[in-house]
C-alpha cells in the first residue's frame, strides 16, 4: 500500500473530525484514525431518489386523497 503525502493536511475526516485523511489509491481516501473510506470515482447518489423518497411521495399522495375526499 502506498500512501500519498500530497493530501492537504487541512482535510478533515467527516466521521471522526480528525485531520488524518490519506490518499492510498488514486481516487480512494482513508482515515487513519476511524477507518472511514471514500472512493471519489463513484458518483454520489442524487438526493431525492431511493426508497425514502418513494415512501414520502406515496404518503403525500395518500394525504392529498384524504383531504380531497
Amino acid at each position: 500500500m502506498t500512501v500519498s503525502t500530497l493530501t492537504p493536511p487541512s482535510v478533515q475526516c467527516p466521521e471522526c473530525g480528525v485531520h488524518s485523511i490519506v490518499e492510498y489509491k488514486p481516487t480512494v481516501y482513508h482515515c487513519l484514525k476511524c477507518d472511514f473510506e471514500k472512493d471519489l470515482s463513484i458518483p454520489p447518489e442524487p438526493k431525492g431518489t431511493g426508497l425514502g423518497a418513494a415512501i414520502t411521495g406515496l404518503a403525500g399522495f395518500g394525504l392529498g386523497l384524504l383531504i380531497l375526499l
